[in-house]
């Protein structure tokens, strides 16, 4: 996309080489306001690591680590429950180690931010969803070929004849008991999640099923609320998701109602046509647009538009990102562009240090920067944010960490998100996706001196007004209501 910076004067030698791309700038700003800004950046421009809790943690242990953060120039960060953690998830505890935090984060200057889940991905609540809510488990459409057909079972949806070309429905012959003859079948049939110890020994959510983003709220945010909501909109700015998806069990997504919506919103049945989702038989590619457009429609409705509403209503940015580098993928995440239009602060995730431009790239992956950034611009969105580093082993360099992030800044990504700052190694924990943003590592007496670099490029990136002058239509997006929409999105 062409388009052209308004930065304040005297800011054209500081950012030169940033102004070769478009970064979401939303506002105009004179060099008076900025340079003061740009010598020391507040908090809300620091960057902001997932700060794990993955022990049976003291109050010492939080007071410590965030000092040590603090000391180099790291002024926020999300708690991260992740796989270790001791403290039970959302008990006294918990929340008693959070209100110390917040009590050495007043005394710091620093912000701490929600991470809404225990690990990820975002919506079971550390298999507190599922336990409070069994009808919540995940759910997939698996459609298998077989010679004969099937008894029929609770788990079974149609069952199709295929003969050349075309397709024969015999569900309601296989629910008589009818015997029929060899021949191909399609065998449409649901298929759950199992449980995990990822999952707290339960199972991933179906986020499509009517009531699970309710439950998920009502066990996790309203938490948060009650213990801390005074601290919303002050030292805690938000809620970061992390890669919640639709595709829970494998399969094709899929949820109790979802052939009453699809006749609703298509008018036709799409259990006639299911063969269609997985052959290239009937009107499949009318199917396919119209069974993705409507998982869409329902993950945002469902998913998206409740937690950003939640949030909004409680003085809270959404914040986090989907599966962005997927594409053209769109099992787990249908639209990641429609996805992150419910989000105060869009981001994308940007881990490892290998540079690539293909499809399914990150570091390299131009587009699905560029779709966050011009996403934020056309809804007036000053912030983005990124998840970075994380898997770039314990060998990452200052000169890694300096490429990737002006690489992500100049694309007009301008929170940076480290993965991860360890509270401890213990263990199995070292080999979890490292390196560590703490004092685990060798050359972390010296990290201020990216974190400052990093923080100044953000304030400074976060200013000014972005002219655009071209305009790229995005096909595989569909024009939705967003809010705050200011133009049509493609």
């Amino acid at each position: 996309m062409n388009a052209v910076h308004r930065l304040p004067a005297g800011l054209s030698v500081w950012l030169a080489a940033a102004c070769l791309s478009a970064a979401p700038l939303t506002h105009a700003a004179s060099s008076a306001t900025v340079k003061p800004i740009f010598a020391n950046p507040p908090r809300e421009y620091a960057t902001a690591p997932l700060w794990v809790w993955n022990d049976l943690l003291t109050e010492q242990q939080i007071r410590d680590t965030l000092r040590d953060m603090a000391g180099q120039q790291v002024k926020q960060a999300f708690v991260h429950p992740r796989p270790g953690l001791m403290t039970p998830y959302l008990g006294d505890d918990w929340f008693r180690l959070w209100k110390v935090a917040l009590d050495e984060a007043a005394r710091l200057d620093m912000n701490i931010w929600i991470y809404d889940e225990n690990s990820y991905p975002s919506g079971f609540a550390g298999g507190w969803v599922p336990e409070l809510m069994p009808e919540s488990r995940g759910m997939g459409l698996v459609i298998r070929d077989a010679k004969t057909a099937p008894a029929w079972n609770d788990n079974l949806v149609a069952v199709h004849r295929l003969e050349g070309d075309r397709t024969t429905d015999v569900t309601a012959r296989v629910k008589a008991g009818e015997a029929l003859s060899e021949a191909r079948y399609l065998v449409a049939s649901i298929q759950r999640a199992g449980n995990s110890p990822w999952h707290g020994n339960r199972c991933y959510v179906n986020l499509l099923t009517p009531g699970v983003t309710e439950t998920f709220i009502e066990v996790t945010l309203e938490a948060y609320k009650r213990e801390l909501g005074d601290h919303f909109g002050h030292r805690v700015l938000g809620v970061f998701t992390d890669e919640p998806n639709i595709r829970p069990a494998g399969g094709f997504p899929w949820c109790p109602d979802l052939p009453e919506q699809f006749q609703k919103r298509w008018g036709y049945n799409l259990l006639d046509h299911l063969p269609s989702l997985q052959l290239e038989v009937g009107d499949w590619r009318r199917v396919r647009h119209n069974y993705f457009s409507l998982l869409n429609e329902l993950f945002i409705e469902r998913w998206g538009k409740p937690m950003y509403e939640w949030c909004d209503r409680n003085g809270l940015e959404f914040t986090g990102h989907y599966w962005d580098h997927e594409w053209p993928h769109c099992a787990g995440v249908p639209d990641n562009m429609a996805m992150a239009a419910w989000q105060h602060r869009p981001g994308v995730d940007t881990l490892m240090n290998q540079y690539a431009e293909h499809n399914h790239a990150q570091f390299g992956n131009v587009r699905y920067c560029r779709e966050v950034s011009s996403l934020a611009n056309q809804l007036g969105r000053q912030r983005t944010l990124v998840e970075l580093y994380g898997a770039g082993g314990w060998d990452l360099r200052f000169e890694d960490m300096k490429r990737i992030g002006d690489w992500l800044q100049v694309l007009g990504i301008n929170t940076m998100d480290e993965h991860l700052s360890y509270i401890t190694l213990r263990g199995a924990r070292k080999r979890d996706h490292p390196q560590s943003f703490s004092d685990h590592e060798p050359w972390w007496d010296a990290y201020h001196v990216n974190a400052q670099y990093l923080a100044r490029l953000s304030a400074a990136m976060s200013q000014g007004e972005q002219i655009n002058k071209l305009l790229v239509l995005h096909p595989h997006h569909h024009r939705l209501d967003v809010p705050g929409q200011r133009t049509s999105t493609p």
